[in-house]
């Protein structure tokens, strides 16, 4: 799309949630968050973990826990 991150975003029609952990330094929190400002009826979610970028690899049961209640959240709604 030209560059155009917010255009793209934009025009996502699909129920979303966001995620990142609050510790990830790749994908940070903010801008997650950011992103998920821009996509249609999105939400944001943190995964509060120690794991940083490694959250939601299946190895740390809490953040596993974290992601199936959302993606639980997203098909119910």
């Amino acid at each position: 799309d030209g560059g155009d991150l917010g255009d793209a975003l934009g025009r996502i029609a699909a129920r979303s949630i966001v995620m990142a952990t609050t510790t990830d330094l790749y994908f940070t929190p903010e801008d997650c968050a950011e992103d998920a400002a821009m996509i249609p009826g999105a939400e944001y979610r943190d995964i509060v973990s120690d794991w940083g970028h490694m959250a939601g690899s299946g190895q740390h049961e809490p953040d596993n826990l974290a992601i199936d209640k959302a993606v639980a959240d997203l098909l119910a709604s």
